[in-house]
């Protein structure tokens, strides 16, 4: 895993959407977290999405404070959350979650309008655009799909409580484990999985950022981990080498994801 400290991102061109006109979307797009939607509200989201649009890795979907119109749903790659704030007189931001295809980034944006925190491509990434309009007609529609939609929002908060536990409770391996942990979870469930390996395409600051570690200290755990035998994590992938010892490191306990029959 290779790279340097997340710099200033540039701001992805919102507007004109690459791909208009591919609605409805694919069946493959059905997967993840929104494979888990009614077959019905699915159809209903495909004939709302608006379009969609591919983002170079490090661009920018959304800042903190901007209005928003439309909500994102990650197809292909990864996104991630930053909240930012100055210390010392300087602005700093910090990685608060990760999404992962069959993930809406910014759901929450619906009844909020505006985000406290930035959106940024991990990766190159293809999102679907559901304009706000759109998904409040299927809301006022149905409360069932209501229902669904927000089921989704609160896996996504329970996700972000895991996270705060991660970061002020485990120790840097067990920390190390735990998001490799999840991110197996997340992924075989978004069909991204082959085998035992992992696509986790994230610089080495990302991980150490996300586990709170400087980056000195994450290359000392992550060779921890492969001597341990529970996985090896080099050049953008993360390989298992035995899953029940991995969670053994973390202490894993999947429940926090609701996991479809959940």
């Amino acid at each position: 895993m290779k790279g340097g400290r997340i710099g200033s991102p540039g701001r992805s061109n919102v507007a004109p959407m690459s791909d208009v006109g591919e609605s409805p979307l694919p069946e493959r797009s059905r997967r993840g977290l929104v494979g888990r939607l009614d077959p019905e509200l699915w159809e209903m989201l495909s004939a709302a999405c608006s379009g969609t649009r591919h983002l170079d890795a490090r661009e920018v979907l959304s800042e903190a404070g901007e209005r928003l119109e439309a909500s994102a749903l990650l197809l292909d790659g990864l996104m991630g959350r930053y909240v930012r704030g100055a210390f010392e007189g300087r602005t700093q931001r910090g990685i608060v979650s990760i999404s992962v295809p069959g993930d809406f980034v910014d759901l929450h944006a619906l009844p909020l309008k505006q985000l406290d925190h930035d959106i940024v491509a991990l990766t190159d990434v293809r999102i679907a655009l559901f304009p706000h309009t759109a998904l409040n007609r299927i809301i006022d529609q149905s409360h069932r799909y209501a229902r669904q939609l927000w089921r989704l929002t609160m896996i996504d908060a329970s996700i972000h409580r895991h996270w705060i536990y991660r970061g002020s409770r485990l120790r840097a391996l067990a920390a190390v484990a735990d998001f490799v942990s999840e991110m197996d979870m997340r992924l075989q469930e978004a069909g991204e999985i082959e085998g035992d390996c992992l696509p986790l395409r994230l610089l080495q600051t990302d991980l150490a950022e996300i586990v709170g570690l400087s980056p000195v200290h994450i290359s000392r755990v992550c060779r921890e981990l492969r001597e341990s035998g529970a996985c090896t994590i080099r050049d953008g992938f993360a390989q298992i080498h035995d899953r029940a010892r991995l969670h053994r490191l973390a202490q894993f306990d999947p429940s926090y994801f609701y996991g479809p029959e959940g």
